[in-house]
C-alpha cells in the first residue's frame, strides 16, 4: 500500500482542523447557554461572555493555521514544516481537554467528538511518521508537544482571566 506524501498529510492537518473547528462553532453556544453544565474546574470565559466571541475566535485561530500549513506544503522551509507540526500537536494536546471537559460534565463537550475519533489517532499518526520519515528529530517531536502542553495552560489562563 502506497503511503501518503507529505504534503498530503500537512494538507490532512488542515482538513482535521476545519472538520475540529466546525464542531466546536456549532456545539459551543449551545454549551455556553447552560453555565451551570460547565465543568466545575472550567469557569465561564471572561474574555468571551458571548458564544459569537468564540465564534470570532474560531474562525480567525482556524485561517492563520491553515495559511501556516499552506505555507508549510508550499514552501521547503524546516521552520514550515515545523510549525505545521506544532498545530498538530496542539490539536492531540487539545484532546485531552476535551476528554477532561467531557468526563467532568458527565457528557458532550464541544469538540470532544474530533478530537477523540480524529484528532487523537491522526496526531499520533502524524508525529510518529514525522520521526520515522525523519522530517523532525524524536527529540523535536516531544518539544512540540511540551510546547502545546505550555501553550494549553497559557491560553487558558488568558481566557479564565481575561
Amino acid at each position: 500500500m502506497r503511503s501518503l506524501s507529505r504534503n498530503a498529510v500537512l494538507a490532512l492537518i488542515g482538513v482535521t482542523l476545519v472538520l475540529h473547528s466546525a464542531e466546536e462553532y456549532w456545539t459551543f453556544p449551545q454549551f455556553l447557554s447552560s453555565a451551570s453544565q460547565l465543568p466545575r474546574w472550567l469557569p465561564p470565559p471572561r474574555l468571551f461572555q458571548h458564544s459569537g466571541d468564540i465564534q470570532v475566535a474560531l474562525v480567525i485561530v482556524t485561517v492563520i493555521a491553515l495559511s501556516v500549513i499552506s505555507w508549510a506544503i508550499l514552501s521547503p522551509r524546516k521552520v514550515a514544516l515545523i510549525l505545521a507540526l506544532l498545530i498538530e500537536s496542539i490539536l492531540l494536546v487539545n484532546t485531552g481537554w476535551h476528554i477532561l471537559a467531557s468526563f467532568d460534565r458527565g457528557g458532550y463537550a464541544p469538540g470532544v467528538i474530533t478530537a477523540v475519533l480524529i484528532n487523537l489517532p491522526f496526531g499520533v499518526y502524524v508525529l510518529r511518521r514525522a520521526v520515522k520519515e525523519k522530517w523532525i528529530r524524536a527529540q523535536a517531536a516531544w518539544r512540540l508537544l511540551a510546547i502545546a502542553v505550555a501553550f494549553h495552560f497559557i491560553l487558558l489562563g488568558s481566557l479564565l482571566a481575561g
